[in-house]
């Protein structure tokens, strides 16, 4: 019997070995693709595991502080507003208006202080402290109208900066001493100890101790000047009286003559280049005040300084002293201001050369006479000092004087 031996068919053999790399492949493609999703998911889960703990950062309400009067607080989720309460702490958008006559405080996580004066209001826009990363801490305040001081100490490993926004730009402040102001017409700030920037359309502008920042409106236009502004216009009188406007004060009935105003440019030693000169000869001694005066109308809540400077010069006077009442001289300084509770006061500084009568000299100052004299006067020193500036005159007063000004500053932070 013949043996029968069975051989495979090439074919068939064939297709089996493509089908099982087929499979091979596809398995490798699966086990490929499952790797590389998961490589994917793995590394975007580390990013989003990094970015939340970047971003992690745990609420640090700030604490309220009343000084005088009435605070009012308005939480974020409400639309009222409600008296404040002394220790009250203060979360990411809450907000405080001081009312007319009120005084607080402001403490943040990091010690930092904010005096808030009357007539101010401010929201915390954030205060929080990173919980894994330092960079995640935030201290941000609102300062929508008013007045502001703040106090920054320094702080160990700080890696944040206290950012104060208002309508007319923000700035980021580093440990130091500052003043923040806004008005209508924009925002001040005031730079007494430490740094601060702020962006202001595509730059940034940095400043230092004595300098400040005035942000005007529109947002874009800006100026940088001393820490101390001259808000006295035409201060020098180099645009003759400009910006300054005549009065005079004769004493009823009886006629006499008026006194008289020059702009000139004096000489001797120390003068100015130029210099207001107010005169006056009197034919039967009667009373006289003659002067200029400008309107200011200069909101100066929560002033560090306010400073009265000038250069004079006494030549003359026939009444010794400050006059029979104290209060003629030939040579005078007034600043009409508003104080804290809102009554009107005036501040009036006289000068004189001798007096020999020992007439009473309650406001008035010696200098020497027909010798050129700088004069400087601190106007936050009296018991209720000003929060709005709306005037300043200079003028002579008495019977015969005579006697010149120059330089006439009010210098305000």
């Amino acid at each position: 019997m013949a043996e029968h031996i069975a051989t495979a068919n090439p074919t068939v053999v064939g297709d089996v070995w493509r089908r099982e790399r087929a499979t091979r492949r596809l398995t490798w493609f699966v086990v490929t693709l499952a790797f590389t999703v998961w490589v994917i998911l793995a590394i975007a889960f580390g990013r989003w595991a990094a970015a939340v703990l970047d971003v992690a950062a745990a609420s640090a309400p700030a604490t309220l502080s009343i000084s005088s009067g009435v605070v009012l607080y308005r939480d974020a989720s409400q639309r009222n507003e409600v008296a404040g309460q002394q220790g009250m702490k203060l979360f990411d958008g809450d907000e405080l208006t001081t009312s007319f006559g009120s005084d607080a405080e402001l403490f943040l996580f990091d010690g930092t202080k904010a005096d808030l004066f009357q007539s101010a209001r401010v929201r915390v826009d954030a205060s929080r402290i990173g919980r894994f990363n330092p960079a995640a801490t935030r201290a941000r305040l609102v300062l929508m109208s008013g007045a502001m001081r703040l106090s920054i100490p320094q702080m160990q490993n700080k890696a944040h900066t206290v950012n104060v926004i208002t309508p007319h730009g923000g700035a980021a402040f580093v440990p130091g001493e500052y003043t923040v102001r806004v008005t209508p017409d924009g925002t001040r700030i005031s730079v007494w100890d430490g740094r601060s920037a702020a962006a202001i359309a595509d730059q940034i502008v940095e400043l230092t101790p004595g300098q400040k920042l005035i942000l005007a409106p529109d947002q874009v236009n800006y100026q940088v000047v001393e820490v101390l502004e001259n808000v006295v216009a035409n201060s020098d009188f180099s645009q003759g009286m400009a910006n300054w406007a005549f009065w005079e004060d004769r004493e009823q009935g009886i006629p006499d003559v008026a006194g008289s105003l020059t702009v000139g440019a004096p000489t001797g030693p120390g003068a100015p280049a130029r210099a207001l000169q107010v005169s006056r000869h009197s034919q039967i001694d009667a009373h006289n005040e003659t002067g200029l005066r400008q309107i200011l109308n200069r909101d100066v809540t929560g002033a560090r300084s306010i400073q009265v400077r000038a250069r004079l010069k006494v030549d003359d006077a026939t009444l010794s002293g400050g006059g029979y009442l104290g209060s003629e001289y030939p040579m005078m300084l007034r600043v009409r201001y508003r104080d804290s509770r809102g009554a009107d006061q005036v501040w009036t500084q006289g000068f004189y050369y001798a007096n020999p009568e020992n007439r009473p000299t309650p406001m008035g100052q010696l200098v020497p006479r027909g010798v050129w004299t700088d004069v400087i006067f601190d106007l936050t020193q009296p018991r209720n000092p000003p929060i709005s500036i709306d005037s300043i005159e200079v003028f002579g007063a008495g019977h015969t004087f005579d006697a010149s000004i120059a330089d006439i500053q009010l210098l305000v932070d």
